[in-house]
C-alpha cells in the first residue's frame, strides 16, 4: 500500500485515532449531544474526553479543584482513579465494564453508564449530592385521583399525550391541568436557565422546579440562552419612523422625518407602532397626543371615555373644536370640575377650533360611501362628527 498509494495508510488511521480521542471515557461513547449527555469536552493536555452528565453522575468522585482546573473542576487524578474503579464494574443494562454510576437506594447493586440509564429509564437528580435511582427505584409522581378521561396537550410542543405520569410523562405540581413530555422539558430547561425556567401555565418557578430537578430534569445555572444571544433585541431599539395617515402631506414620501418641523413625525403615544407628520394631523406641537385609528377606536369604547363624555358641559356652543377626528390628537378629556373645564375650552377654543368645511372634508374621506349631505347638531358638534 505504502508502495502504490502512499497516502492511503495514513487516511485509514487518522480518522481512527481521532474517533479514539472524542470518546467518552467513562460511557465509551463518541456521540455529541448536549441535550442528552451533556456537554462533550476534552483536556488536550492529557489526551481526557469526557460528557459532562457521565462526569456530574459518576458515584466516586467529587468536584475538588476550582472551575478551571482539570474538567469542570473535577481533577485529572481523580477522573482516572474513576475511570479505573468503574473498569472493574459491569453495567446492568448492556454487560459491559466501565459502569461509574449506581443506584443510591439501599441494598441495590446495580450500576450502569449514563447513555444505558438514560435508555433504561433512571432517574438521575443533578441537585444535591447527584444521587441515581435506577428503573426500580426511581421517583415517581403519584395523583391521587385520575379524572381524566381525554388526552391532554404537552403545554410546551402542543402534541396530545395520555395524561398518566410516567418516565417520559410529567406532571406540573403547581397546576394540574399542565403536562409536559420529558424531552419537552429537557430542551426547554437546558434553553432556559435556572432564571427563567417556570411552568408553562402559572408562571410558579420554586415549586415546579423542586419537583423538576426531583424528576431528573438538568437545570444548568446559566443566563437564558435568547440573552446571551448577541444583539438579540438590536430591532427593538428603531424608532418607528413613518407616517401612516389615509393622506401624507409630505411631498418627500412617508418616510420622510425632518426634527423640530411640521415634518417631524410622531408615534402613537399608545402603541408606538404608528406614525403621522405633525402636519398631515394638524399636529401644532411635538407635546399634543395623538393616537393612531386602531387605538382611538379602543379609546373611544373604554370606561373612561364614556365618563368623561357624561361629565362634558350640555351648552358647548362656546367650545372649540380639538384636533380630535380620527386621525388627530388624543379625544381624552381632563378630569376637571365643570367649571375650571369650561374656562379651559373657553381659552383653548381659538387655539384648536378649525374651519367647519376641513371637518366635512375629513369626515367624507373616512365614510366608506360618497355623501352629498351632512348633518351636524350645532348643540352637540362633536358626538355628531363623532
Amino acid at each position: 500500500l505504502e508502495q502504490s498509494k502512499p497516502g492511503t495508510w495514513a487516511w485509514a488511521i487518522i480518522p481512527k485515532t481521532i474517533a479514539q480521542l472524542e470518546t467518552c471515557v467513562f460511557c465509551r461513547k463518541n456521540d455529541d449531544c448536549p441535550n442528552k449527555y451533556g456537554e462533550k469536552k476534552t483536556n488536550e493536555k492529557w489526551n481526557i474526553t469526557v460528557h459532562y452528565y457521565c462526569l456530574l453522575m459518576s458515584s466516586g468522585i467529587w468536584q475538588r479543584g476550582k472551575e478551571e482546573e482539570g474538567v469542570y473542576g473535577f481533577l485529572i487524578e481523580d477522573i482516572r482513579k474513576e475511570v479505573n474503579r468503574a473498569s472493574k464494574l459491569k453495567c446492568s443494562i448492556c454487560k459491559k465494564t466501565g459502569a461509574s454510576i449506581g443506584c443510591v437506594a439501599p441494598r441495590c447493586k446495580r450500576s450502569y453508564h449514563f447513555p444505558c440509564g438514560l435508555q433504561r429509564e433512571c432517574i438521575f437528580q443533578f441537585t444535591g449530592n447527584f444521587a441515581s435511582f435506577c428503573w426500580k427505584h426511581r421517583p415517581v409522581q403519584i395523583i391521587t385521583s385520575n379524572n381524566y378521561r381525554d388526552s391532554m396537550p404537552c403545554t410546551i410542543c402542543l402534541e396530545f399525550i395520555e395524561p398518566i405520569p410516567s418516565y417520559s410523562i410529567l406532571r406540573s405540581p403547581c397546576c394540574k391541568n399542565a403536562w409536559f413530555h420529558r424531552d419537552c422539558l429537557q430542551v426547554q430547561a437546558i434553553n432556559a436557565g435556572v432564571f427563567f425556567f417556570r411552568c408553562t401555565i402559572c408562571n410558579n418557578s420554586d415549586i415546579f422546579q423542586k419537583e423538576m430537578l426531583r424528576m431528573g430534569i438538568h437545570i444548568p445555572e446559566k443566563d437564558a440562552s435568547w440573552e446571551l444571544e448577541e444583539n438579540a433585541y438590536q430591532e427593538l431599539l428603531q424608532h418607528y419612523e413613518h407616517c401612516d395617515v389615509r393622506r401624507c402631506r409630505c411631498k418627500e414620501g412617508r418616510d420622510y422625518n425632518e426634527p423640530d418641523s411640521k415634518w417631524e413625525i410622531k408615534r402613537c403615544q399608545c402603541c408606538g407602532s404608528s406614525g403621522t407628520h405633525l402636519a398631515c394631523s394638524s399636529l401644532r406641537s411635538w407635546e399634543q397626543n395623538w393616537e393612531c385609528l386602531e387605538c382611538r377606536g379602543i379609546l373611544y369604547n373604554s370606561e373612561d371615555f364614556q365618563k368623561a363624555k357624561k361629565h362634558s358641559l350640555p351648552n358647548t356652543n362656546n367650545v372649540g373644536i380639538t384636533d380630535c377626528l380620527l386621525e388627530e390628537s388624543s379625544p381624552k378629556l381632563p378630569r376637571q370640575s365643570p367649571g375650571a373645564q369650561h374656562k379651559d375650552l373657553l381659552r383653548q377654543g381659538s387655539k384648536y377650533r378649525r374651519d367647519i368645511s376641513t371637518i366635512i372634508m375629513e369626515l367624507g374621506f373616512q365614510i366608506k360611501k360618497k355623501t352629498k349631505r351632512l348633518w351636524i347638531n350645532k348643540a352637540n358638534i362633536w358626538n355628531s362628527a363623532l
